[in-house]
Parts: structure tokens; sequence; C-alpha cells
């Protein structure tokens, strides 16, 4: 009796054991990968978000302007002053702002970011794109010529030279006058009047001003002396009522020969100029 029920015992538990052992078996089947859930947002995350961030944006503007335009096609929105583009460049922003987020969020969700995390990975996210947009805008700017007057002529400076004491205006009759700045590819030449000046003592002159910009040096070139440099105080856009008056008397802030080194011009009696805006 005893080997027969120790038999149905092993039986028993042998059946137990493999059912146990199926069961696990199935449990392991059934577990599938998941990115596990955190309270925090990782740096993985944010990177991830930033990515969905730049495809909702494109995707949204491409829907977006795609459904305005049906819209605007449907309801019949007049095309006069660009009514039926303004209509559907507003359709577009709203649907980026419905997809971009969403889109993010699920993204930043799929990395295992929850609860009030979600919502601070979002903001995290939309302030690096805009730092993205803010910086890739600067790049271009910084590329871009900088025109100073676009829609118009271009400006003038109208200057005058006045020699040292003792000589005459003559000693400037080979001086050849230019303009140098960093957006220049080459120094702008500059302009004797050919009309007498109301002082006889100075000679008068002109050179055009293209691009915007604060870094200027107005340069007299004497053949075969030293070059008289003169750092113009003028802002990047001289273009106001205060610059068409003439300024200050100015020494040269540099003197240089041949394209040797520039340096500071030594005491007594120098080359002066004064200047003002023309436009």
């Amino acid at each position: 009796m005893e080997l027969f029920g120790s038999r149905r015992g092993d039986r028993k538990n042998a059946s137990t054991d493999r059912s146990a052992s199926g069961s696990e078996a199935g449990d392991l089947a059934l577990t599938t990968p998941v990115q596990p859930a955190t309270k925090k947002f990782s740096l993985g995350a944010i990177l991830f978000g930033i990515l969905a961030g730049i495809i909702g944006i494109a995707a949204g503007l491409f829907l977006g302007f795609a459904l305005g335009a049906a819209l605007a096609a449907a309801f019949h929105v007049s095309t006069f002053e660009g009514g039926a583009g303004y209509f559907a460049a507003a359709i577009a922003v709203l649907v980026t702002c419905i997809i971009a987020p969403g889109l993010v969020l699920l993204t930043l969700y799929w990395r295992g970011t929850r609860g009030f995390y979600l919502f601070v990975g979002l903001i995290a996210v939309c302030l690096s794109l805009v730092l993205i947009a803010v910086s890739g805008f600067g790049i271009w700017y910084a590329g871009q010529p900088h025109v100073l007057n676009i829609n118009g002529p271009t400006p003038q400076l109208e200057f005058q030279v006045k020699p040292p004491a003792g000589q005459s205006v003559e000693t400037l009759a080979d001086v050849q006058p230019e303009l140098d700045t960093p957006r220049n590819r080459m120094p702008m030449p500059g302009y004797w009047h050919t009309d007498a000046p109301q002082d006889p003592g100075v000679r008068a002159g002109y050179v055009e001003l293209y691009f915007r910009t604060s870094q200027r040096l107005f340069v007299l070139k004497f053949p075969g002396q030293e070059d008289k440099i003169f750092r113009l105080k003028l802002p990047a856009n001289p273009m106001r009522e205060k610059y068409r008056a003439w300024s200050d008397w100015q020494n040269p802030d540099f003197v240089t020969k041949g394209g040797e080194q520039s340096s500071h011009p030594s005491g007594g009696s120098q080359y002066q100029i004064r200047y003002k805006m023309n436009y």
C-alpha cells in the first residue's frame, strides 16, 4: 500500500511540477520587452523628443498647407491680396501646433517618461527647438550682405580733409581716399569733388556706404608715403538726422606704409578729416 501510495504521490508531484514549469514557460513566452516607466525624463528622451518635434513641425506644416488649400478652395476663400494664402498659412500653423506637441508627448511616453515629468519634458523640448531655431536664424543672418539701404539709393559719406598746418591742399593732389570694412571684399574707392569747396583750406569728396557695419576705416593713400587710417565714429546704421551734420575734426588712428604693420601716428600736426552722411 505504501508503495502504491508513494507512486501515486510521485505521479501527482510530477504532474504538479510539469504544470508549474508549463505555466512559467507560458509566462515567459508572453513577456514582451518594453521601455520601463520612469518618473523623470532622461537626456535620451529629450533628444528623441527634439527629433520628433522637428518631424512634427515639418509634417504639420506640409499637411496643414495642404488642408488649408483644400479648405480655401472648398469655402471659396478669395485670393484678393493673398487672402487664400493667409487662410492656408493659419490652418498650417494650427495643424502644426497640434501634431508637433502630440508627437513629442508620444515620443517621451515611449521613452518611459510618465506623469508630471511628461509635461516638463515637453517644455524642455519646446525650449530646445526654439533655441535651435534662434541659432539657425543667427547663422543665416550673419551670412547676409546687410545692405544699409535696401530699397533706396546707396548712402554717401561726405568728407573733408585738412592738411597739417603750414601745408597746402596741393599735397592731396595724388592722394586716393577709400573705405575699408569687413563686409566689402575690396575697399570702396572714394571720389574727390571737382567743384571748389567753400573752405579753400580743405579738399572735399565722398565715398559710398553700402553695407551695415560699425567697423569702418577711412584711408588716405599717399603714394610712396605713410597711409593715414581713420576709424569712423559711426554706428552700423548711421541713417539718422544727427549724422547729417559735420563731425568734429579727427586725427588718424593709425599709419602704415607699403603693407607694413600699422602703428599709431607720432606726435605733431597731422592730416585731419571730418564727415557727414548724405542720403
